[in-house]
């Protein structure tokens, strides 16, 4: 586990540093539109036959699955030791800049962390696999609030843990702790008070990070949950 963590980070580091210090941010999971894709040029076209040349690597980051997010000159990832979730923060060099614990993470069933943090600004965002919120100083980790979302929206845990990254849009944090007519919710940024919740959605969570999209007068959050695809209004639910 520690060893795919390991390839992980050296890879994905590789993608920006390979034509500039500092490039095209990575913010949050699958990119700067979670859409996968990245506007940075001059790319190579193709790896060298011996492979990419490996940059730094990094020991220790125990278990999980997240992916980073690049921000500012920063890399971020979490992993879990012991049962703690942890979050790392290094510069482009691969030197440890801080790692701070933001709560327990899954230990069931594929045990380790689920969440690439989101970067907005000077903070950081990030759910557990056990459903906790948690909003962080992007540059020195520094703890600022949290939720725990099962339990406060009487969510209940799926299979292999909660596995979402947090969607930020605009002064909302969307989440999906699937409660009772909470399925989603929506929580201010700057606190972690609630907003909205989705009356009449009482679905599960599933293994999905919601996007956004604008169609017509309409702003969209677009996500799986339990048995259904759903469309949510951003600013009503």
């Amino acid at each position: 586990m520690n060893h795919l963590r390991k390839i992980s980070i050296v890879a994905s580091v590789i993608l920006w540093t390979s034509s500039t210090l500092y490039a095209v941010d990575w913010p949050q999971f699958r990119g700067p539109t979670r859409d996968g894709q990245s506007p940075e040029t001059g790319l190579m076209k193709k790896w060298p036959a011996e492979g990419p040349k490996e940059l730094w690597s990094f020991e220790g980051l125990g278990k999980g699955y997240a992916s980073v997010a690049v921000a500012d000159g920063i890399v971020y990832t979490t992993g879990m030791v012991g049962e703690e979730g942890l979050l790392f923060a290094f510069d482009l060099k691969g030197n440890l800049k801080w790692k701070v614990g933001y709560g327990p993470e899954w230990t069931g069933s594929r045990p380790g962390t689920r969440t690439t943090p989101t970067i907005d600004g000077d903070r950081l965002y990030l759910m557990s696999g056990q459903g906790r919120i948690a909003c962080h100083n992007a540059k020195t980790g520094e703890h600022i609030w949290h939720r725990d979302t099962l339990q406060e929206f009487q969510g209940k845990n799926i299979q292999w843990g909660i596995a979402e990254s947090i969607l930020i849009d605009g002064e909302k944090v969307i989440c999906t702790p699937g409660g009772s007519d909470a399925t989603v919710v929506a929580l201010k940024k700057t606190t972690g008070e609630t907003i909205w919740t989705t009356k009449g959605l009482s679905e599960r969570s599933a293994y999905c990070s919601p996007a956004v999209i604008d169609r017509g007068p309409n702003r969209l959050i677009l996500t799986m949950v339990e048995a259904s695809i759903v469309g949510i209004d951003i600013n009503t639910g």
